[in-house]
């Protein structure tokens, strides 16, 4: 019944918002990002076309770790630059930076193997600067481009946009790599039908500078709207304190994700001997799921309130992954990576909404700098550490870990915010 009410009501909560140009193009490109890197393509396939090109889940668990930390260093450069350069033409620049990084990562399978390594690392890294880029600057835009009055709409359908791409681009992920091992005559075993794959998904990001070079910059530092009352010559000073504990928190927030995201695929493949197109439906299953759960933002901030719907999401997301960790059974973790990938769609949103009116304008960038850093500090060390756990103690160890550190994340955000954003 509860269901059926938000089915009923959405239509409602969605009527009287008005999508501006700007936010039409900046979610046109955001769908791409999600279609090739975030939930897609590269998400599905990376892990495992390292596992073919003869990796084991240590380098699996480094190599994203690498990627991890590197969005985390880069994540505060990358508000400075938003700063300096605005917003909108630092997310072209990170755009750029990603098919570039990724185009190359995508040909590691003509590198010798002697260099291979490094270049993996190297080129990965590169990939994930320019999402940090992207990323980090995105919710600023977003926010500088919208009314208070259309961000819980703005921000569920955006949220709600890449996981449908990234269901787009993981059913394509899993089809493609079968249409060519058949049109060049080799196996799934073999990188080569991998690395053609990844390399057309890269090119599918190039749209997206176009999309983002036709809206207008936005100079979100000097934006003012109703509620924040400080003035752009004297601006209040930086809430380090706010911005240090919702950065913590956010690490907490991303473990068990992270550690379901960064796995899964190697899981159904390394331990439970799943097909390539198994995986790829269930991924993108998860990633279909999450659009409705993304949508439906607005009903929960209104009856629940931003900071509860926080928590509510990520107490979830702990007990999906509990029951990965319980149950040894492809079934079962479809079902739980489904459910985490949909209570993540929500939480996402809604944190970044409440971390962004947590400060004035004029920190925005320096919010979402920290939090992006804290979150890639949290990716990285679940993917290090997962991939010297799994061999040592077992998948199931790592789920139940991402569980428990998620389940501190909850709690911890209820207690620094239960009076609010005070």
């Amino acid at each position: 019944m509860q269901a059926l009410n938000i089915l009923i009501q959405m239509p409602i909560l969605f009527s009287n918002v008005h999508f501006s140009r700007d936010v039409r193009l900046y979610l046109m490109a955001n769908a791409l990002f999600g279609f090739v890197l975030f939930g897609g393509i590269y998400p599905l396939l990376y892990n495992l076309y390292l596992l073919r090109l003869g990796y084991n889940t240590e380098f699996v668990g480094l190599a994203n770790a690498t990627g991890a930390l590197c969005f985390a260093l880069s994540s505060l450069p990358s508000g400075m630059l938003g700063g300096r350069w605005g917003s909108r033409f630092t997310m072209v620049v990170g755009i750029c930076v990603s098919v570039a990084g990724f185009g190359l990562l995508s040909q590691a399978e003509l590198i010798s193997s002697g260099t291979r390594d490094y270049f993996i690392l190297i080129s990965y890294s590169l990939g994930v600067i320019g999402i940090a880029l992207f990323i980090v600057n995105g919710t600023p835009y977003l926010m500088g481009i919208t009314s208070p009055v259309e961000r819980d709409p703005v921000f569920a359908v955006q949220a709600a946009l890449m996981p449908f791409s990234g269901f787009v681009g993981s059913m394509l992920g899993g089809v493609v790599p079968d249409y060519l091992a058949g049109v060049l005559d080799v196996s799934l075993a073999q990188p080569v039908v991998y690395r053609y794959t990844l390399f057309i998904g890269v090119l599918c990001l190039i749209p997206a500078v176009f999309a983002l070079l036709a809206t207008q910059d936005v100079q979100v530092e000097r934006k003012r709207e109703e509620g924040d009352n400080s003035d752009v010559s004297n601006a209040p000073v930086l809430p380090l304190a706010a911005i240090v504990i919702t950065a913590l928190i956010s690490v907490l927030h991303v473990a068990g994700e992270a550690a379901a995201r960064t796995f899964f695929n190697v899981y159904m493949d390394e331990g439970l001997n799943i097909s390539l197109s198994l995986i790829s439906v269930q991924l993108a299953a998860g990633q279909l799921l999450a659009v409705p759960a993304a949508l439906s933002l607005p009903f929960f901030s209104a009856r629940l309130g931003i900071r509860r719907t926080v928590v509510l999401v990520t107490i979830f997301t702990a007990i999906f992954l509990f029951f990965m960790a319980l149950v040894s059974n492809w079934i079962v973790a479809g079902v739980c990576l489904m459910g985490i990938m949909a209570m993540a769609s929500i939480r996402r949103s809604a944190f970044a909404i409440f971390h962004q009116e947590l400060v004035p304008v004029r920190w925005r960038t320096a919010m979402s700098g920290a939090t992006a850093m804290m979150s890639g500090v949290g990716y990285s060390a679940m993917a290090l550490g997962g991939g010297y756990m799994i061999p040592v103690a077992g998948y199931s160890s790592l789920f139940l870990t991402g569980a428990v550190l998620t389940g501190i994340g909850a709690f911890l955000f209820w207690i620094c915010f239960q009076r609010g954003k005070n």
